[in-house]
C-alpha cells in the first residue's frame, strides 16, 4: 500500500475540510431524504390559506396539541349549530381598522363537511405579545375568524381568536392589518 494511501485511511489523521464537507452534505441530504413530508405550513405565509374566504369558526378544544415554534398547534371540536356571521366579540386593538374589523365582524360561518379542525397559531412568544399568554385547555372555549388551507381541509389559520368563556381576543397578523382584504362576504 502506497504511503498517500495509508494516510487517508488512517484514522488518526484529519480529513481534509473540503472532503469534510462534501461528506456531511451527502449525509444531510440522505437524511432529509428519509424524513416523512411535512404540509406546507412549516414555512408560515398566508398564500397557503384560501384568503379570499374568511371564515368563523367556534367549538372545544379538544387536543393538548403542540405549543411552540414554529408555530402552535391544536385541535378543536366544532359547535354543531354554527350562527351565519360572526357574533359580536371585542376585535384586538390591531385589528380595529374600520377595513379589518367589518371583515371579521362580517365573516360567515364555516359550512364545510368536518366536524373538527386543526388550528395552526402563531408560536407561545408571539401569542403572550397579543393575549395569550399559556396553552389552551382541553374542553376550553374556542372562537376565531381565519382561513382554510388550500390543499388541506383540516388545517384552519386564524387571523383572530378569541379564548374562554370571556372570549379573550387575540390577534394573529403580523402588524396591523389583514394579510388579504378580501371583499366583504353578502
Amino acid at each position: 500500500m502506497a504511503n498517500t494511501d495509508r494516510k487517508r485511511i488512517d484514522a488518526r489523521e484529519p480529513v481534509l475540510p473540503r472532503r469534510r464537507r462534501v461528506t456531511l452534505g451527502a449525509v444531510a441530504l440522505a437524511a432529509a431524504s428519509l424524513l416523512p413530508a411535512f404540509p406546507a405550513f412549516a414555512h408560515h405565509g398566508w398564500p397557503g390559506f384560501d384568503t379570499d374566504h374568511l371564515m368563523y369558526v367556534a367549538g372545544t378544544v379538544s387536543s393538548e396539541g403542540v405549543w411552540g415554534n414554529p408555530h402552535s398547534l391544536f385541535d378543536v371540536t366544532l359547535d354543531s349549530n354554527l350562527p351565519d356571521r360572526t357574533p359580536t366579540l371585542k376585535i384586538p386593538t390591531e385589528l380595529q381598522d374600520p377595513e379589518d374589523s367589518s371583515r371579521v365582524n362580517a365573516a360567515l360561518s364555516y359550512k364545510g363537511p368536518r366536524k373538527g379542525l386543526q388550528i395552526i397559531i402563531a408560536p407561545p412568544a408571539w401569542s403572550g405579545k397579543w393575549g395569550l399568554d399559556r396553552p389552551l385547555k382541553i374542553g376550553e372555549r374556542f372562537q376565531a375568524v381565519g382561513y382554510i388551507n388550500r390543499t388541506d381541509s383540516n388545517l384552519f389559520r386564524p387571523v383572530v381568536f378569541w379564548y374562554g368563556r370571556d372570549a379573550v381576543p387575540v390577534n394573529q397578523v403580523l402588524g396591523n392589518t389583514l394579510p388579504v382584504r378580501a371583499p366583504l362576504p353578502k
